[in-house]
């Protein structure tokens, strides 16, 4: 694939600072999946790098272990997706994530992809407003209050998490909410399902 990208010599020099100071795990993720390369550490061309940082709004990295994997390192944090702000679709997946604060900034996704990591807290997802499917599947999540504001979300997905509440789920997703994936959740219990079927007028359905 040919990048050609329009850039200054100042935007070139700051974007090869930034690869320059990227973990390794990243490094080697974005030139096994984005560029091909395997998982290497050298340096994408200047296009390329460019491409990456302003022409592009869709990543996606699936971990060794997913069923169609892109990638052969695991990575452990989001670090490297800072400064891509302009993403719109977002998928991390089966890797070992805990912590997802960095996406505070990220307030153009729409589609955001999470499942099969670690995540014990959404802290960084509060605002994230422009979000229309999400999926967290296969974490360790307890609390979905952070949800409270992303009333555009038509689809969500939080089975198999440590959820016993469903508190963040409103009247307000209501109107766009078509598909609600809550089981299984072991601490779940079947009042707390049929509070929100009742009381919200979402159907929770089962993986």
């Amino acid at each position: 694939m040919k990048f050609i990208v329009k850039t200054t010599p100042e935007e070139v020099i700051r974007a090869k600072k930034w690869w320059d100071q990227l973990e390794m795990q990243w490094k080697m993720t974005y030139n096994e999946a984005c560029y091909g390369k395997g998982p290497v550490l050298e340096p994408p061309t200047d296009d390329e790098l460019m491409f990456l940082l302003i022409g592009i709004d869709t990543l996606r990295f699936a971990g060794p272990l997913s069923f169609n994997p892109n990638t052969s390192t695991s990575l452990t944090n989001l670090s490297g997706i800072v400064p891509l702000y302009n993403l719109r679709l977002l998928s991390v997946t089966d890797m070992q994530i805990s912590d997802i604060s960095v996406l505070q900034r990220f307030t153009k996704l729409e589609h955001l992809f999470l499942n099969g990591n670690k995540i014990v807290s959404l802290k960084g997802i509060e605002n994230l407003t422009n979000l229309q499917s999400l999926y967290l599947q296969e974490n360790s999540i307890a609390d979905l209050t952070p949800l409270k504001k992303l009333t555009n979300l038509r689809t969500l997905y939080v089975s198999n998490n440590e959820i016993s509440s469903l508190n963040g789920i409103t009247t307000a997703h209501e109107e766009n909410m078509r598909e609600l994936y809550v089981l299984p959740n072991k601490n779940l219990r079947d009042r707390e399902i049929i509070r929100v079927q009742n009381e919200i007028g979402i159907i929770c359905r089962k993986q």
